[in-house]
């Protein structure tokens, strides 16, 4: 009888052990989990960076307490598991940037990467000396200083075409105003110097008849016919029909077509207005940013859309002044 009751109090005494075990392993499991949740609560990250650019490196740096465990989500389909990881983006727009801590808690941030800047060689840009103004009539007499030139083209801004092909250029202006020059050598449209000019009016001479006394004319209403006998006001017209003289288009300064292009990417012109500098013909094919498209297609590109011209080259018929070639450079504005 006495082993039975001491068998019995033996089976009690384990349940006993049991319990305690299991209360404190549940109660270090549930420690372990209050710890990590209560640890992130707030997850904050920052970014450092010189600009936030195209090809520009990014370190991501988590400042959340008591992480232990990483995962960052750039937005472009890129992620990494490091604490503080160094991201390049490779297109330019707007990323929502997401890092998971410990497995369980979130934070978001969102940067706006711009399209890389273009750093140029400055020793391929031509060199020349312009003065500051000029009147109309006078010589401009200008000599490239660039180093290893070979060719050149000179345009003068009074006109879309390419005014003159030597190293020393002469040009005469036939109206005031203000004037960009520009200088293109060896036929690198990268590398372009512009420079200002003003032209003023052509100074007037002096003549001895400005002194003199001028006796009025009396008109006494004499019945003299409006044109003589046999004569035919709209001949000239006429002839010029029948000639059948070719289309030319009007003057366009480089600077006054590109001022027409940031009207239509506002919306306020399209492709239409630019007709009679084409000659009829705005489906010519043009360069835009080394790919090939009709102006038209240009115009749809750019339309509402806000844009930075970086450069643009006009070239036109001889003889009937149509535009014939587009080259232009620019590029997309995100603000």
């Amino acid at each position: 009888m006495s082993e039975k009751n001491i068998t019995h109090y033996h089976m009690d005494k384990t349940v006993k052990y049991l319990f305690i075990i299991a209360f404190f392993t549940s109660a270090s499991v549930l420690g372990y989990h209050f710890k990590n949740r209560s640890s992130c609560n707030e997850v904050f990250f920052k970014t450092d960076a010189s600009s936030y650019t195209v090809d520009e490196g990014i370190v991501f740096s988590d400042l959340t307490l008591n992480a232990e465990r990483w995962q960052w989500n750039f937005g472009d389909n890129n992620s990494s598991s490091q604490k503080s990881p160094l991201h390049y983006y490779k297109n330019a727009g707007t990323y929502d940037v997401e890092l998971l801590v410990n497995g369980s808690c979130a934070g978001f941030k969102t940067i706006e990467i711009a399209e890389a800047i273009e750093i140029k060689d400055s020793t391929r840009f031509p060199v020349y000396t312009l003065p500051k103004t000029i009147r109309v009539g006078e010589s401009l007499v200008i000599k490239d200083e660039t180093t290893n030139a070979t060719s050149w083209e000179w345009r003068f801004g009074e006109t879309a075409r390419v005014d003159n092909e030597n190293r020393t250029a002469t040009y005469v202006y036939k109206e005031a105003g203000l004037y960009t020059v520009k200088l293109v050598v060896n036929n690198d449209i990268e590398y372009v110097t512009p420079k200002k000019i003003r032209v003023l009016e052509e100074k007037k001479k002096a003549s001895v008849l400005d002194n003199r006394e001028r006796t009025p004319v009396i008109n006494k209403n004499w019945n003299i016919p409006e044109y003589p006998e046999g004569y035919n006001p709209n001949k000239d017209d006429e002839e010029a029909v029948d000639k059948n003289e070719p289309i030319t288009a009007p003057n366009i300064s480089e600077k006054g077509f590109e001022r027409m292009l940031l009207q239509v990417a506002s919306g306020r012109k399209t492709a239409l207005d630019f007709k009679k500098y084409f000659c009829g013909d705005i489906d010519k094919k043009v360069t835009v940013n080394t790919k090939v498209m009709t102006f038209t297609v240009l115009c749809q590109k750019i339309t509402d859309k806000k844009i930075k011209i970086k450069s643009l080259n006009l070239g036109v018929e001889k003889g009937t002044n149509c535009i014939n070639h587009v080259s232009l450079i620019y590029r997309r504005l995100i603000f």
